[in-house]
């Protein structure tokens, strides 16, 4: 008996490759039959791969024939997949199983997953308008009481776009895209509409590049919810059927060009503005607080948004980014003490002697809670006369407030190193910052040019005469 015991621990460790890994798994299942539950003649095995288990009867009582084809199920996963493999040694469950709606797996990660709110968000929507986009699916028909398609005072057909949160054309398209099933989004479709998305943008450069990093970034997004490294997949309920393989398996990446900040600006003489223009003047207080802590601290728009005088600390001279009951910062990296120079300090004593209430920048919105919709900014009153000022001073990009983030990054990086980048920005990773800032502290030159040596002065005033050009004999005519 001892022996028994120890071949099969053993067995145990064996790779699932191995039919002796299977010889201590096998049991015989049960079943009722009125009111008696009885087993089944034969053994059965529960085999598990990419997230997903099932049930096989392996048609023998024989426990060295049921382990080899417990073995021969296995590799038929390892080889061709689930879908195939139920077909061929389990086919009744194949008639009877019904792949997962995009809704459904989504309920079930909301149930069995934590994500940040924002982030469940961001990766909800890339994988609803990838899988829009492959199934076709745009605006939706607006119907009226009787069910017909409503139209305008001039008989034309109204849409309801998706992009309208009010009316209940974001929901109709939603309620669309999630009763789709999960197996559209196989690596041809997806690669599919990935070039079509790419093909809209025409030939332009500037704008395929910017393409090609959004279309890069729906993917990322999308392609998390199924990641069996991050568990996403390890307590979805068992009988929710997946497709096999799973979404966005085989879909490669867009190769996109640096993302190197190249900066546009002077910055003290955009600093010089900012104290002419909105520092002097009483009514653009708020917007030269917004450009302080955007500039000078590097602060993300929703952090300057939601950050409240409990958070500057005067006596260590930092601001503290921190979860809050309006606040979930993006990382467990960017919560964080952030230095601040002497002089913003100085700025902020003199800006909370005078405050008249919790947050630092003040304005009339009322403030949400973290999981309010993305788009709701409280000091949008002063977001929006800011990008103004600041594109008539040469910032150009979307993004013109967090322009200003990567404009002290750029700084850093180019006098202090990636390393000081890196803590002021609070970056994750290291190569965030590599991928998007230099690291060049000072002047690279070759030292060739000594050279030269003192007689460079001369030669380069020295006249080169220019090549004469012989004049060429004129032609005369011939008889």
């Amino acid at each position: 008996m001892a022996k028994v015991v120890r071949s099969q621990k053993k067995a145990g460790n064996l790779p699932k490759t191995d039919a002796r890994h299977w010889l201590s798994r096998l049991f015989h299942n049960t079943y009722r039959n009125g009111d008696a539950i009885t087993e089944t003649k034969d053994l059965c095995a529960r085999i598990a791969r990419a997230g997903k288990r099932e049930t096989f009867n392996l048609g023998t009582p024989n426990r060295e024939a049921a382990s080899r084809r417990a073995q021969e199920i296995y590799l038929s996963l390892l080889s061709k997949g689930w879908e195939e493999t139920l077909a061929i040694y389990k086919p009744k469950a194949v008639k009877s199983a019904n792949i997962a709606t995009i809704g459904e797996y989504l309920a079930e990660l909301q149930a069995t997953v934590q994500f940040r709110q924002s982030t469940s968000r961001a990766y909800t929507q890339a994988l609803r308008a990838i899988a829009a986009g492959v199934a076709g699916i745009g605006d939706q028909l607006a119907m009226d009481a009787s069910g017909q398609p409503k139209k305008d005072r001039r008989k034309r057909i109204v849409y309801q776009s998706r992009r309208d949160h009010q009316g209940g054309g974001r929901d109709a398209w939603a309620a669309k895209v999630d009763a789709l099933p999960l197996s559209i989004l196989t690596g041809e479709a997806v690669q599919k509409w990935k070039l079509a998305y790419l093909a809209e943008h025409g030939s332009n450069p500037v704008k395929l590049q910017r393409a090609k990093h959004t279309v890069n970034s729906m993917i990322r997004s999308a392609r998390s919810l199924f990641s069996e490294r991050k568990d996403r997949l390890k307590h979805l309920r068992s009988n929710l059927m997946l497709p096999d393989p799973l979404p966005f398996q085989g879909v490669s990446l867009e190769e996109e060009s640096s993302q190197k900040y190249v900066s546009k600006v002077d910055v003290r003489q955009l600093v010089a503005a900012a104290k002419r223009d909105l520092a002097s003047d009483p009514a653009h207080r708020e917007q030269f607080k917004v450009f302080c802590l955007g500039l000078l601290a590097g602060l993300r728009k929703r952090e300057i948004d939601t950050l409240l005088w409990d958070q500057v600390k005067f006596d260590l001279g930092q601001i503290h980014i921190e979860r809050t009951e309006f606040f979930e910062a993006k990382s467990k990296d960017s919560e964080a003490a952030v230095d601040c120079d002497e002089e913003l300090l100085a700025l902020l004593r003199g800006w909370a002697a005078q405050a008249r209430g919790r947050f630092v920048i003040e304005t009339k919105r009322k403030p949400r809670y973290h999981n309010a919709p993305a788009s709701y900014y409280r000091a949008d009153e002063h977001f929006k006369p800011l990008y103004v000022w600041l594109e008539a001073q040469g910032i150009t990009d979307n993004k013109k407030l967090h322009t200003l983030r990567k404009e002290l990054g750029s700084v850093l990086a180019n006098e202090q190193g990636i390393f000081a980048a890196q803590q002021v920005l609070r970056h994750a990773h290291i190569q965030t910052t590599a991928k998007h800032y230099v690291d060049k502290r000072r002047a690279i030159r070759g030292g060739l040019g000594a050279l030269l040596g003192d007689a460079s002065p001369q030669m380069a005033a020295m006249a080169f005469p220019a090549p004469s050009r012989a004049k060429r004999p004129r032609r005369t005519a011939t008889a």
